[in-house]
């Protein structure tokens, strides 16, 4: 398989990119995120200055798109007769990435935030408000004012200073070394050439494959996508090399291909579409290409999406990611309480479990 990959960029903050005007704007700008789709932006911000601390902030009427799941949740207020839509959501729109959500230079204006969004709930009638995929350290700040913390299992990969892809195999079990070689080997007997490129290479016609690829996805589950072209198109025009697809091509035309991003020292897997069943080619290109740009270009940590078991057998390691939720009826926020409490413990449970049957059998300096 050919392999064309772009330089590695300047560092950053990891799961900063997220938060940047440069990503949010033009999911509003190109419709992806408005009233109509149930995603009403809210102006959270401290402050005139142009370093003002702000969150990202919807009026959500669903559900949908946020990746930390509180559908019953949402049953329970309807048991109750209790309204549970409108909440107030602090987070990235169909991002489940990890990164900072209170945009303050201090403990003391991160804090001030999550005040705010208080305020923001009770003056709105809102149910509760809801901070997702942010930092531990914002969840414990936010936990001494009533919010309660939560916490949801992702799968990680570490780079454990592997030299290459075999090094990286060296670490696993037998069993899932072989696996993973089987899978790989299937890609390679189809014929596909593996490219990576960004964005700013697509010609119109390009794109519109690119589109309709990750289309695909959501056709399949009898969804309209939630992104537009237009979107990733601004996306690839301001994060240029940050903004990695990953395409596998047959007769030179893309049949498949995942995206990326790169921020501080991590990959983040976004989508994937593929334009029919290709024998383990969505392994190939969303977990095994990234490790190995990941391994190639230095990268620590590559997060390849949510959900996802199968992940453990190729390499990954279980990781809580977090969450913050402040309830507005005293009752139900005492219920939840218990909820949250009595699911961290089995969460615990189901990670002590998962770490002992994970397919790495050794550190690398272990196993040499």
């Amino acid at each position: 398989m050919a392999h064309q990959r772009p330089p590695a960029p300047a560092p950053t903050r990891d799961g900063a990119l997220f938060v940047s005007p440069a990503y949010l704007e033009p999911l509003t700008r190109h419709g992806c995120v408005g009233p109509a789709q149930g995603w009403r932006p809210v102006r959270l911000s401290l402050g005139t200055a142009a370093d003002a601390a702000h969150a990202p902030c919807y009026e959500k009427s669903h559900s949908w798109g946020e990746f930390v799941f509180d559908f019953e949740i949402a049953r329970a207020y309807q048991q109750h007769g209790l309204s549970y839509y409108p909440k107030l959501v602090c987070c990235v729109p169909y991002t489940p990435v990890p990164g900072p959500r209170l945009l303050g230079n201090t403990p003391e204006q991160r804090r001030a935030l999550g005040a705010a969004l208080v305020e923001q709930t009770e003056r709105s009638g809102a149910s509760g408000a809801h901070v997702l995929y942010l930092p531990e350290d914002e969840q414990r700040l936010l936990a001494n004012d009533a919010w309660l913390p939560r916490d949801q299992l992702r799968f990680i990969w570490r780079n454990r200073g592997y030299r290459d892809f075999d090094d990286f195999l060296s670490a696993m079990t037998s069993k899932r070394r072989k696996n993973i070689g089987r899978e790989r080997a299937r890609v390679g007997e189809g014929g596909f050439e593996i490219r990576w490129c960004d964005g700013a290479s697509f010609d119109p016609s390009q794109w519109q494959a690119i589109y309709a690829l990750y289309a695909s996805t959501y056709a399949m589950r009898g969804q309209s996508p939630y992104l537009t072209l237009g979107c990733l198109q601004d996306w690839a025009q301001a994060f240029g090399p940050r903004m990695r697809f990953c395409l596998a091509l047959q007769g030179g035309e893309p049949v498949a291909m995942a995206f990326f991003f790169v921020d501080g020292r991590s990959l983040f897997g976004r989508h994937w579409g593929a334009r029919a069943d290709y024998d383990a080619l969505h392994f190939e290109l969303c977990y095994y290409q990234g490790i190995d740009h990941c391994i190639e270009q230095g990268l620590e940590r590559f997060d390849a999406g949510v959900q996802g078991e199968h992940k453990l057998l190729r390499g990954f390691e279980p990781e809580r990611a977090h969450s913050a939720h402040w309830f507005a009826h005293d009752g139900m926020r005492a219920a939840i309480a218990r909820y949250f409490d009595e699911e961290r413990l089995a969460l615990a449970a189901r990670i002590d479990a998962l770490t002992a049957h994970t397919g790495l059998r050794a550190t690398p300096a272990d196993s040499r």
